[in-house]
C-alpha cells in the first residue's frame, strides 16, 4: 500500500514518532499552553503567528538564513534548490526547521508555514517583492508600455502580461543584457539596492516614463521594469532582479558556524586558586551582610528596593564599592537568603534559610549563591543607572529585572565552559579580549533577531560578576565553575521557546548535581588555620582563612583592618566594649586569645582589655526617663560638669545618682562618645547584656525574586501529553468498544489496580473500571489508561473521546475487554 501523501503540517506531525513530537514540545513549550486535544490541534497551534514568531526569534544565523532562502523561493521547493541558492548544504538547518514544525513536506516538495514567511517582514534577506506583485500595482496601460519598451509582443490580458514580464525579467541573462545597454549610472543605482534595503526614495516616482524619453538612470530602469514603483515617493528593486544581481545567491555568504573566540593559555592551578579565593570572599561578604541585617535591618522603600543611602551603608560596612555592594544584596535576594519581613513598616531581613545556609561548607554555600546568580533574571549592573524617564534604579527593586541578562549570562559562560572542556589537561583557555567583544559577536550569530544595543554591556556584566563569584578566574572558567555549569543540565536557554524558568524538580537536580562542584571548591581552597598571631601594636594577624566560628568571635572583639591571603584585625576601646556588651568578660577575652594565638598576649592588649573591663559597668544607666548610678561620686560630678552631656539635661538626685531627661539608649550612646564605659541595668539593679538576638523574616523569599516565567513541563509529562493526543486521534478513527454489557468486574485493592492499570498504559489496551464518583455512586467506564502516577490515573474515556483524571483509591474493580482480561497480581 503506497504511503499516505503529506498534504499539511498536521499530516507530517501524524507521521512522527513520539520522541520527535516530545522534542517539538520541548523546543516550543508555548504549544502546551493550553494542551492541544489532538495532533490536529497541535498543528494549528504550531502555525499560529505568535508561536511561530517566538520560534523564529530563537533561530541562529545559519538556520535563519536557510529560512530566508525558503521564504524567497517559490513553493514547493527542493532541498537541492535551497542548497544552490544558499551556497552550502542545507541538511542540518533544514532538519532543525523541520523539528520546530516550521517546514513540512518531502525533500523535493518542501513547504514553509505561512506565519514563518510573514514573520520575516516584507523584505526577507533584503530582497524586494516578486515581480508579479511589484508590477501588479501598475495599470494595464503601464504594463503594456513596459512590454513594448522591452520588445515583448503585446497582450490584451493584464494577467498574461504580468506572467510574461515575470518570466522575461526573471532570467539572469535578460537582466545582464539589459544592464549592458543601460546608461552608466544605472548600475550604481542598482548596486545601492541590491543587498538591501531594496527601497529607494525618488520624488514623483509614479510619473509616466518611457525608454525613448527617459531623462535619468532611474527613469530608464523604471521604463524597462528593472525598478518598480512602491508608492509616489519610493521605488523598489523586484526580487527576481535582486537575485539575478546577486548571482543567484540569497546571501553574500552562508553563515555556517559562529565566530571563533580567541584564547590564551593559563595554568589550570593558577585559574582555580584565583577563582577559589574570590568564591570564599563572596561567601564571606554574604555572611556578613546577613549577620548585620539580622541585627539592624534596612527599611524597604515604598516603591520596593533599597535606598541609595542604605546601599552606601552596606558598601561601607563590607568595605567594598557600591557596585559590589549591589551585587551582594541582589545575589542574597536571588538565593532566598533575605526577604522583606511583611510588616506594616517592612524591612529587609535574613530568612530562616540563611541559618541553614550558614551551616554548610564554603563550597556548599558557594554553589547556592552561584546557582541563584545563574538563574536570576535580574541584572545588578543596572543599579544606580537612570532610565529615560525614571530616577536611579534601586537595588532589590523591580526595575533591576532584565530577562535577557539571564539568557546572555548562561550563553556566555556556556561558551567559555565548552571551550575549556576541549582543552589540554593542566591548561585552561582564557579570553584574550577581557571586554568580551568576541562573545558579543557569537551572541549575535546565535540569535540575530534577539540582538540588541544592550548586549555588550550585559556581556561585560556577566564576565565581571562571574569573576567576582569565582566561577571564572584570570578570564578563564575554573574547574569547579565548569562542573557547576555542567550541572545546570539545560542548554543556555537562547534557542526557540527559551526564557522559561526550570521546574522545582529541575532546580533540585541542579543543586544535587552541583555537589561535585562544592566538593572541588572545598578541595581547592587552602585548609583553614585555627590560630592567629597577636602583635604588640594592638593588631592580630590571621595567617590564612579562619574557620567561621573563630572569625565571628574575632570580629566581635576587633575591627577588620585589611583582608587578603592574610587578614589583619585591630583591637580598639570600642571593639572591646562591643564584646563586653555581648556578654563577654575581660577574663573570657583574654582566655580566648590565649587559646587561639601562637604568640603570647602582648602587655598593651592585656592593659586595654583589663582597663575596659574595669571601667565597664562602673556607671549604670536605668529607666527614669533614665538615671545614672555610680559608687564613685567624683565620676558623677565629672559627668555632670561635662558640656557634652548638656543635651541629656542631667540633675543630681543623690550623691551617687543622676537623673536624665533622655531615654537610656540615648544616654548610653552619649556617655560612650565621652569616652566612658557605661552599662545598662535592670530595675532590680542587675547588669543588662546587650547581645541583640538576630531577627529573621517570616517570608521565604521576596515577591520580586519570584516574578519568573512559568516552569516548563518535564520530559515524562510531555510524553504523556503526546500519548493523550495520539489516543484521541485513534479514538476518532475506530468504533468505541461498547454496545454490549461490560464483562463482570474483578474487585481489586488499590495496589492490584495500579499494577493492572500500569500494564494497560504500557500496552495501550482499553479496560473497564468500576469507579466511585464524588457522591459515592458507582459507575462503569471504558477507558484507555495513558499514565498512572502520584495516585492519579490519566486516561482516555472512550465513550466521549475526552481525557480525564481518576483517583486510584476510587477504583473498586477492573475488567478487560472481550479480547483481554486482567490478572490481579
Amino acid at each position: 500500500m503506497p504511503p499516505t501523501p503529506v498534504r499539511s503540517l498536521a499530516d507530517e506531525l501524524r507521521s512522527w514518532d513520539d520522541e520527535r513530537l516530545v522534542s517539538l514540545l520541548e523546543q516550543r513549550p508555548d504549544l502546551t499552553v493550553p494542551p492541544p486535544p489532538d495532533l490536529g490541534g497541535l498543528a494549528t497551534a504550531a502555525v499560529s503567528r505568535l508561536s511561530v514568531q517566538r520560534a523564529v526569534d530563537g533561530l541562529d544565523a545559519r538556520t535563519l538564513q536557510v529560512l530566508e532562502v525558503m521564504a524567497v523561493s517559490p513553493e514547493p521547493v527542493s532541498s537541492g534548490e535551497l542548497t544552490r541558492r544558499w551556497g552550502a548544504p542545507v541538511s542540518g538547518p533544514l532538519a532543525h526547521l523541520r523539528g520546530l514544525g516550521l517546514v513540512w513536506g518531502g525533500a523535493r516538495s518542501l513547504h514553509l508555514v505561512r506565519a514563518a514567511r510573514e514573520s520575516l517582514g516584507p523584505h526577507p534577506a533584503g530582497l524586494g517583492p516578486p515581480l508579479a506583485e511589484a508590477l501588479g500595482r501598475r495599470s494595464p496601460q503601464r504594463l503594456a508600455e513596459v512590454m513594448e519598451d522591452l520588445g515583448l509582443p503585446p497582450s490584451g490580458d493584464p494577467d498574461t502580461a504580468l506572467a510574461r514580464l515575470a518570466d522575461h525579467l526573471g532570467d539572469p541573462d535578460t537582466v545582464k543584457n539589459l544592464l549592458d545597454q543601460a546608461p552608466g549610472p544605472a548600475a550604481q543605482v542598482l548596486e545601492r539596492l541590491v543587498w538591501g534595503p531594496p527601497v529607494g526614495q525618488v520624488p514623483d516616482a509614479d510619473r509616466a516614463v518611457r525608454a525613448g524619453t527617459a531623462g535619468s538612470p532611474v527613469e530608464w530602469l523604471l521604463a524597462h521594469g528593472l525598478l518598480t514603483v512602491a508608492d509616489p515617493g519610493h521605488v523598489v528593486l523586484p526580487r527576481e532582479i535582486g537575485l539575478a544581481l546577486r548571482g543567484g545567491k540569497v546571501h553574500r555568504r552562508p553563515e555556517q558556524s559562529p565566530p571563533a573566540l580567541e584564547f590564551r593559555d593559563r595554568k589550570t592551578r593558577q585559574v582555580d586558586d584565583t577563582a577559589a579565593l574570590a568564591a570564599a570572599e563572596a561567601v564571606r561578604l554574604l555572611e556578613e551582610l546577613g549577620s548585620r541585617w539580622g541585627v539592624d535591618p534596612p527599611p524597604l522603600l515604598r516603591a520596593g528596593g533599597l535606598s541609595v543611602r542604605d546601599l552606601r551603608r552596606v558598601a561601607t560596612q563590607l568595605d567594598v564599592d557600591e557596585t559590589v555592594a549591589g551585587l551582594v544584596v541582589e545575589i542574597a535576594l536571588a538565593a532566598g537568603l533575605i526577604a522583606d519581613d511583611g510588616e506594616a513598616d517592612p524591612s529587609w531581613l535574613p530568612t530562616a534559610e540563611f541559618d541553614t545556609w550558614l551551616a554548610g561548607s564554603i563550597g556548599e554555600r558557594w554553589t547556592r549563591l552561584a546557582l541563584a546568580w545563574w538563574e536570576t533574571p535580574r541584572a545588578a549592573g543596572l543599579i544606580g543607572t537612570r532610565g529615560p524617564k525614571e530616577g536611579p534604579v534601586a537595588a532589590l527593586g523591580p526595575a533591576v529585572e532584565r530577562p535577557q541578562a539571564r539568557i546572555v549570562r548562561q550563553r556566555v559562560l556556556g561558551d567559555l565552559a565548552e571551550a575549556s572542556a576541549r582543552h589540554l589537561e593542566g591548561v585552561t583557555p582564557a579570553l584574550s579580549d577581557p571586554a568580551g567583544s568576541g562573545l558579543v559577536n557569537r551572541l549575535v550569530w546565535q540569535a540575530p533577531r534577539r540582538a540588541s544595543a544592550s548586549q555588550p554591556e550585559l556581556v561585560r556584566w556577566a564576565l565581571t560578576e562571574a569573576a567576582w563569584l569565582g566561577i571564572t578566574g584570570m578570564a578563564a572558567v575554573s574547574s569547579f565553575g565548569r562542573v557547576l555549569i555542567g550541572a545546570t543540565e539545560s542548554g543556555p536557554g537562547y534557542g526557540a521557546g527559551s526564557g522559561s524558568e526550570p521546574s522545582a524538580a529541575q532546580t533540585q537536580r541542579r543543586v544535587n548535581g552541583a555537589k561535585p562542584a562544592a566538593d572541588l571548591l572545598d578541595e581547592t581552597l587552602p585548609p583553614p588555620v585555627d590560630h592567629v598571631l597577636l602583635q604588640a601594636d594592638l593588631t592580630v594577624v590571621a595567617p590564612g582563612r579562619l574557620p567561621a566560628p573563630i572569625e565571628r568571635e574575632l570580629m566581635l572583639m576587633a575591627e577588620v583592618e585589611s583582608r587578603g591571603g592574610a587578614s589583619v584585625f585591630r583591637f580598639t576601646t570600642a571593639s572591646v566594649r562591643r564584646a563586653l556588651d555581648a556578654g563577654r568578660t575581660g577574663e573570657d577575652l583574654t582566655r580566648w586569645l590565649t587559646e587561639h594565638s601562637r604568640t603570647p598576649v602582648p602587655q598593651p592588649l592585656e592593659y586595654l582589655i583589663g582597663d575596659s573591663a574595669r571601667r565597664y559597668g562602673r556607671l549604670r544607666v536605668g529607666v527614669a526617663s533614665a538615671y545614672l548610678r555610680a559608687d564613685d561620686e567624683a565620676l558623677l560630678t565629672e559627668v555632670l560638669a561635662d558640656r557634652r552631656a548638656a543635651g541629656l539635661r542631667l540633675r543630681r538626685l543623690a550623691p551617687t545618682v543622676l537623673a536624665a531627661a533622655a531615654p537610656p539608649e540615648v544616654v548610653l550612646a552619649a556617655l560612650r562618645e565621652m569616652g566612658l564605659a557605661p552599662a545598662a541595668e535592670s530595675p532590680d539593679g542587675d547588669l543588662l547584656v546587650h547581645a541583640v538576638a538576630p531577627r529573621r523574616s517570616r517570608s521565604s523569599g521576596s515577591p520580586v525574586a519570584r516574578r519568573q516565567p512559568p516552569p516548563t513541563a518535564t520530559h515524562e509529562a510531555l510524553r504523556n501529553a503526546v500519548r493523550s493526543m495520539r489516543a484521541v486521534e485513534e479514538n476518532t478513527r475506530r468504533p468505541v468498544i461498547a454496545g454490549a454489557e461490560p464483562p463482570p468486574l474483578v474487585p481489586m485493592d488499590p495496589a492490584g489496580a495500579i499494577a493492572v492499570l500500569r500494564e494497560a498504559a504500557a500496552t495501550r489496551r482499553p479496560l473497564w473500571i468500576g469507579y466511585l464518583e464524588e457522591a459515592g455512586r458507582p459507575v462503569r467506564q471504558l477507558i484507555e489508561p495513558l499514565a498512572v502516577e502520584g495516585g492519579r490515573i490519566r486516561a482516555l474515556e472512550l465513550a466521549t473521546g475526552r481525557v480525564r483524571g481518576y483517583s486510584v483509591h476510587r477504583v473498586i474493580a477492573v475488567a478487560g475487554t472481550d479480547e483481554t482480561a486482567p490478572e490481579a497480581g
